[in-house]
């Protein structure tokens, strides 16, 4: 009897395994979510689940009748919708598609055909964007589509949508108003940023073009911005250069843009390129990040995002890749030491140096000699350089900072590089 109790349990152990071992079969959109390690975050159970995404965009023609959304309809997902264009429920034909695809990347569910990267977050959609002409009442519609998303709840902006020429008589905007602060979209995006939703902007699509830059809202410095890459990790020629015309770093990010797989309407499974099918892709990590640690800001989760990405510690501007491909994992990680150390003031420990907060004091304890030190900088949460300095301050004051996230990077001779994110 007891052997048998014995092989029982060695089988339930071996079943057990088994079942938790067991991944998402993604099909044909495997390689866009292995990109972004994003894989990685779907085996540890955060798929977006609780989290709530506003899509900005054209139509959503066949939403209501398309096999990659029947998972979303059944399960209540979709918590609402809203056509700004004719101040009615949106009619899910006739519209568009663009938002169709744009939303397969995030919400499509077809189990060993195609998997996208927050299948299981809510939906709130509100169509903004009128194809047929190119104006800034469509500027208007989305920045009354963020109140709208605020009242709804939403956490995740995503919008696929770029402005910078308009039809004759509406008055372009040049490069120089580029500045996250000039265009109606900019200003309607760093306030979403500011009531706490983390919105997501595509970098644009003329980087073969004469325009060749960031074009807006993804010029807005509190929005996260991407680029489009390849499933090689190569930049696609199309996707815009940065910086913004007053220096920011963009694109933020890198997701897959070039032959990205998305879904029509009608049901066909196809690649397509833009960097309006990059952003999706990372509004869809970002959902599963906020799912894993629903205590931290949208420009936390940001951070994050940013520091876990392949050229963080050398951003890449020239080339256009910004901070580069980030990790899902990475920036797990980065989030699980947010939620371990923020609001603490024990004293927390890293490879290069330890550190606390005492009464309103940064205190430094290095683990390296004085003689290896180069220089520190201080930045805050747009990665906006505040300070630096080349000497080594043991105690940093933060009585003189405002209330926020602030992240200090310390540099060494051999190159390494210590980051520490606090709060002042």
């Amino acid at each position: 009897m007891k052997t048998r109790n014995l092989l029982c349990l060695f089988v339930l152990n071996i079943f057990l395994a088994t079942a938790f071992a067991q991944k998402i079969d993604y099909g044909q959109s495997k390689e866009q979510v292995e990109f972004l390690n994003l894989q990685c975050l779907h085996e540890r159970g955060f798929t977006g689940k609780g989290v709530t995404v506003a899509h900005f965009d054209d139509g959503y023609d066949g939403f209501d009748k398309m096999e990659a959304f029947k998972y979303a309809l059944k399960n209540g997902l979709l918590k609402g919708n809203y056509d700004f264009c004719f101040d009615t429920p949106i009619k899910y034909e006739g519209n568009g598609t663009h938002g169709t695809n744009t939303l397969s990347i995030v919400n499509g569910y077809i189990p060993g055909e195609y998997v996208g990267t927050a299948f299981d977050a809510n939906i709130l959609l509100a169509h903004t964007e009128y194809t047929p002409s190119e104006t800034h009442k469509e500027e208007e519609n989305w920045k009354r589509a963020v109140d709208w998303a605020l009242e709804n709840g939403a956490d995740i902006i995503t919008s696929s949508l770029q402005y910078n020429n308009f039809d004759e008589g509406e008055g372009n905007y040049t490069y120089k108003d580029m500045d996250g602060n000039t265009s109606i979209i900019a200003k309607a995006a760093d306030y979403a940023a500011s009531k706490g939703i983390l919105v997501v902007a595509i970098q644009g699509n003329f980087g073969n073009s004469e325009w060749k830059y960031v074009t807006t809202p993804g010029d807005a410095d509190s929005v996260l911005t991407v680029g489009a890459a390849g499933v090689d990790g190569k930049k696609a020629v199309f996707s815009s250069f940065g910086p913004s015309s007053d220096g920011q770093i963009k694109p933020d990010v890198m997701a897959v843009g070039f032959k990205t797989i998305v879904v029509d309407p009608n049901g066909t499974i196809r690649p397509g390129n833009g960097t309006s099918f990059a952003a999706p892709g990372i509004a869809g990590m970002v959902a599963c990040l906020k799912q894993a640690h629903p205590n931290r800001s949208n420009m936390e989760i940001i951070t994050a995002v940013r520091q876990s990405s392949d050229r963080y510690q050398n951003p890449d501007v020239k080339e256009g890749y910004g901070y580069g491909i980030p990790d899902a994992c990475k920036a797990d990680e980065i989030l699980t030491e947010m939620d371990n150390n923020f609001g603490k003031s024990s004293l927390v420990e890293m490879e290069q140096l330890n550190y606390e907060i005492v009464k309103n004091k940064l205190c430094l304890k290095p683990k390296f000699e004085k003689s290896d030190f180069v220089s520190m900088q201080l930045y805050d949460a747009t990665e906006q350089l505040i300070a630096e300095s080349s000497k080594l301050r043991k105690k940093i004051k933060l009585k003189k900072l405002r209330k926020g996230n602030y992240i200090l990077k310390i540099k060494l001779k051999n190159n390494e590089v210590s980051v520490i994110n606090f709060r002042a």
